[in-house]
């Protein structure tokens, strides 16, 4: 029996900006600031929860979370940073698709960043 994909590729419309953050010097006053840089971009979008797992997450750390899927990529890691629509998000779990199918996603847990 053949597996149904978690997304259709029409799904995958949500420009998703895997940053890192550089050191850099601020032109105004020759400081040290911290900017995110975009080292790469794939197409994702939201995955929803069920009403059961919004309420086991209740309560703890992934409480205010979304999850974000992506095409499987080996370069995602939990050091990088998501950038999404101007807003920029912390990686806290991936949950990567590392079997032997044709088309496979990753399962990104995200947590807004406080600015």
């Amino acid at each position: 029996m053949a597996n149904t994909p978690l997304f259709k590729p029409s799904d995958l419309n949500l420009k998703v900006n895997f940053t890192t953050v550089k050191t850099g010097i601020s032109p105004i006053n020759g400081s040290p600031t911290k900017q995110p840089v975009t080292l790469f971009t794939k197409w994702g979008a939201f995955r929803r929860r069920t009403i059961t797992q919004n309420y086991s997450v209740v309560g703890t750390s992934l409480a205010d979370t979304l999850v974000i899927g992506v095409k499987h990529d080996s370069a995602i890691n939990k050091t990088l940073g998501i950038t999404v629509k101007g807003v920029n998000y912390q990686i806290l779990d991936i949950s990567p698709d590392d079997s032997n199918n044709y088309i496979t996603y990753d399962l990104i847990t995200v947590k807004k960043v406080a600015k």
